[in-house]
């Protein structure tokens, strides 16, 4: 058990713990500007201290009890709230059937699935003795993630979807998944998604071509989106055009500026200079987290760290290349940043499961 005294404190990772908080702090900024008239930079603050007093009580849990101990309960919880969310108790926002309603709220238990089947999947690699994975180990750690992304699809929820696939491929390429295998899977997968294409639905297709061809892109369509996005970072030049003086967000002409778009939206109000600082403090989080990884005492807290580090991640850039217009619309929020409490909470919880993996690499 860690003691929570100087030495402790002086321990802690520290910018792990700062650097989100100051995202976090500066999405309520942004939110602010591009959602005026709303509380929801309020309820994005209330998720941040939720998520900070649990990041410091994740941090002095040992994280070896929760991963053996609890994290079985953790992933059948969240594949329980999963199917509540497709029965009459869940709520339809934005298109998706991805939450609950509860008083004064709701929950996105798909965010809670990713941190379970994280632990999950750390969990069955770091107690095989044998090297490396065999066929039926990749079957097993397959059907850790298809469990909770077939319920997620059912949900309509394709974006969120996708995001389980870099948490696979994480522990897949760090379980010591054989090279004949890496190469079948990727071809495996490229072969895939030539089949799914012809069956892709309008808009769903739709949103690729934007990435292609923006010229046969429908402008009130998905199109316009990207189009919308692409004028607000364009616009904001290097230095912005000021907080609550942007135009796309505020105005309403860029859809969900305050959400999947909110680095749109603060691109234009901060400029060059305002997404150089968003970028830097990601950049810290990340390496921060990378070396806690390298230094943990054993493989379960280095394997759980790099499963967080992957997803992480990957929302960063699919969200980023969204605004830009280097990768189609797929509903993927910007950490820590776009609006969404159950994120928020969930991603303060993957910060202090890596806190207390730093604050044991030195206990037995």
């Amino acid at each position: 058990m860690v003691e929570l005294n100087r030495k402790t404190l002086r321990d802690l990772d520290w910018p792990v713990l700062i650097a989100p908080i100051a995202l976090t702090l500066f999405g309520c900024l942004g939110i602010f500007s591009s959602a005026p008239g709303t509380d929801f930079w309020k309820k994005q603050l209330v998720a941040l201290t939720l998520g900070v007093i649990g990041a410091c009580v994740f941090a002095f849990t040992d994280y070896r009890k929760i991963m053996v101990e609890v994290s079985p309960f953790l992933y059948a919880g969240s594949l329980f709230l999963l199917i509540l969310v497709l029965t009459p108790l869940g709520a339809t926002i934005n298109g998706n059937r991805a939450w609950l309603r509860l008083p004064g709220t709701s929950l996105q238990p798909s965010e809670l699935a990713k941190v379970a089947t994280i632990l999950m999947l750390a969990r069955y690699i770091s107690q095989k003795r044998e090297q490396g994975l065999s066929l039926k180990d990749i079957i097993i750690l397959g059907a850790i993630v298809i469990l909770p992304v077939v319920l997620i699809i059912l949900e309509k929820d394709t974006g969120t979807a996708l995001t389980y696939i870099p948490i696979l491929g994480v522990f897949l390429f760090l379980g010591g998944m054989r090279k004949a295998l890496v190469a079948a899977s990727i071809a495996a997968g490229v072969v895939g998604l030539l089949a799914v294409y012809p069956h892709l639905k309008p808009y769903q297709k739709e949103r690729i071509i934007v990435i292609i061809d923006p010229s046969k892109a429908n402008p009130r369509g998905y199109g316009y989106q990207t189009m919308q996005s692409v004028i607000a970072v364009g616009s904001g030049g290097v230095l912005g055009k000021g907080i609550t003086h942007g135009t796309q967000g505020r105005l309403g002409f860029l859809p969900y500026a305050y959400s999947d778009f909110i680095g749109a939206s603060l691109a234009e109000e901060t400029g060059l200079i305002g997404i150089l600082f968003i970028l830097a403090l990601y950049s810290v989080f990340i390496w921060r987290l990378c070396l806690i990884a390298l230094g943990s005492r054993d493989r379960a807290g280095a394997l759980m760290v790099m499963g967080f580090v992957g997803l992480f991640m990957f929302h960063i850039a699919c969200n980023l290349g969204m605004v830009v217009g280097l990768m189609p619309i797929m509903g993927i929020p910007l950490p820590l940043m776009s609006l969404g409490g159950t994120s928020i909470i969930s991603v303060f919880a993957c910060i202090g499961l890596a806190l207390s993996v730093r604050l044991r690499r030195f206990v037995n």
